[in-house]
């Protein structure tokens, strides 16, 4: 069984879980950036595989034989990014033994330090669950979509100040490093997520037990097309990208269900309520009908939406009623 807390962090191992779809150049900009890092902890790269037809099994399987760090889980179908992170936990727990799972997509480009910076938090608080790095975009600017939300609702400290670790109560999967007695406590992300909105879930379940920070000298470029702002359906443009904001609205109420506070949920309500009359009272906006339709209905899926926590191990299976209850 694993400790509580970590109390040496000079032999402690690390699983990288990169999740991919259909972006075999990022895959191999990304994996070429793990193989890179400077520390010696990083000791398996998952990458889990959600059926793509762009050549990336076979890439994959190749990179397999000459490294032998690599684990890949190739899936039958695609499960979003939410089922990957799912499957890629699942991996790290019952495939190896190591102490971190560090969660990325697959345009995740870590600097070479990146690792070892996020390892410094257990040397501040050995207890932490989990640390988020510093996530850029392309041209230097903030990641507008991955930046952590401080504890105490001060973005300034995270925004612009210069503190190298602020306390946060959660991340996204654009590298955030979890630990494994985190991971055995609070279950697998939830897969029925499918895209958008699972890491916050996910990391705020960790936050609720342990200490959680950001790292401000781990710095990760988010090589993503755009840096939009998170969840601006009003601005969206691509015709082909609305059916994920079902999930944004469904999710954010399951997720806003399990920080056990009525007033933080009548906030999400109105979250949902403010971005239905941004889009149907703001001038040019695009698809707005489509828009208001899917605001409705991924709200309204949202209140019956409550999916149970899966356990990557049976020692920890026991743990699923009782953590049902509490996330309920």
């Amino acid at each position: 069984m694993s400790k509580l807390f970590i109390e040496n962090t000079e032999n402690i191992t690390v699983s990288a879980v990169v999740v991919t779809y259909n972006r075999l150049d990022l895959l191999k900009q990304s994996i070429a950036a793990l193989q890179n890092q400077h520390s010696a902890s990083l000791k398996h790269i998952i990458i889990v595989n959600g059926a793509s037809t762009d050549g990336t099994k076979d890439w994959v399987l190749a990179e397999e034989k000459k490294d032998t760090k690599i684990i890949f889980v190739d899936l039958p179908k695609n499960v979003g990014g939410a089922g990957g992170f799912n499957q890629g936990v699942r991996a790290f727990i019952q495939q190896t033994n190591d102490d971190f799972v560090w969660l990325m997509d697959d345009d995740s480009l870590v600097t070479d330090d990146a690792l070892d910076r996020l390892l410094e938090v257990w040397q501040l608080d050995p207890t932490a669950g989990m640390a988020a790095s510093h996530d850029i975009w392309k041209d230097g600017t903030w990641a507008n979509m991955n930046m952590a939300a401080p504890l105490f609702s001060d973005k300034i400290k995270v925004y612009y100040g210069d503190a190298p670790f602020v306390r946060i109560k959660h991340s996204t999967f654009v590298s955030t490093i979890i630990s494994r007695m985190a991971v055995l406590k609070v279950g697998l992300p939830q897969k029925e997520y499918f895209i958008w909105g699972d890491d916050i879930e996910y990391t705020q379940r960790v936050t609720h037990f342990f200490p959680g920070f950001f790292v401000r000298n781990s710095i990760v470029v988010h090589a993503s097309g755009k840096n939009p702002l998170p969840g601006d359906i009003s601005g969206e443009k691509v015709k082909a990208r609305l059916p994920r904001y079902l999930n944004e609205f469904r999710n954010r109420l399951c997720t806003s269900k399990r920080r056990h506070s009525l007033p933080k949920y009548i906030k999400t309500l109105g979250h949902n309520a403010y971005d239905f009359v941004k889009v149907l009272l703001t001038p040019g906006v695009k698809f707005r009908f489509a828009k208001l339709g899917i605001i409705i209905k991924g709200t309204w899926n949202g209140f019956f939406f409550n999916p149970p926590i899966e356990y990557g191990d049976p020692e920890y299976e026991y743990r699923a009623e009782v953590m049902e209850k509490i996330w309920k």
